[in-house]
């Protein structure tokens, strides 16, 4: 297994990021367009449920959450819903899990096999063991290292994600990131 502080040093680093184990599995752009489109809108009730949930986490902790409840119980309708669907495509099994690195505007992860600098790539990142429904991140590998070990380090940078799902994808890693720093200072 490698070291995420090797992932670091290959990668180079924005210091806000969600860094872990984390099950992913990539393939080739569909052919579709609309497609394209249909991810994006996916990915946002996605992103918005996980951040409803961190809010609701948020709020039991520290007793300050002032956000509407019928605006929460939508969220999570909104994110069964989708669940329910990717379920009944088939896309409910999740892949084995890699040490990676996701900022707001790319993924790093090592993994047994070359993919190729410039290859074009939809990436299924599985944030939440317990949601079985994957961020889809479309993009380009802009970096490529092989390592010792017979793996690969590799940088996927986004390509096509809307603006609201960027935002919203920012606003999760900050939160973890600044989650993680929290722990650190409390256990020195």
């Amino acid at each position: 297994m490698i070291a995420y502080q090797e992932l670091n040093d290959l990668a180079g680093g924005d210091a806000v990021r969600l860094e872990g184990q984390l099950p992913l599995a990539w393939g080739s752009p569909p052919e579709d367009p609309a497609a394209l489109a249909d991810v994006m809108a996916d990915n946002q009730v996605l992103l918005r449920a996980l951040l409803a949930m961190d809010e609701a986490a948020g709020a039991a902790e520290t007793e300050h959450a002032r956000d509407s409840g019928i605006q929460s119980l939508e969220r999570r309708v909104d994110l069964l819903l989708l669940m329910a669907s990717t379920a009944l495509r088939g896309m409910g099994k999740v892949p084995p899990p890699f040490p990676c690195i996701l900022t707001a505007r790319a993924l790093r992860w090592v993994s047994g096999e070359a993919l190729g600098v410039g290859g074009h790539f939809w990436m299924r990142v599985y944030l939440r063991q317990r949601v079985v429904m994957p961020l889809i991140l479309p993009g380009v590998v802009a970096e490529e290292h092989a390592l010792q070990n017979r793996s690969y380090c590799r940088t996927l940078e986004f390509r096509g994600l809307e603006p609201a799902v960027q935002r919203d994808l920012e606003r999760l890693i900050f939160r973890h990131h600044r989650r993680g720093v929290a722990r650190q200072r409390a256990n020195p």
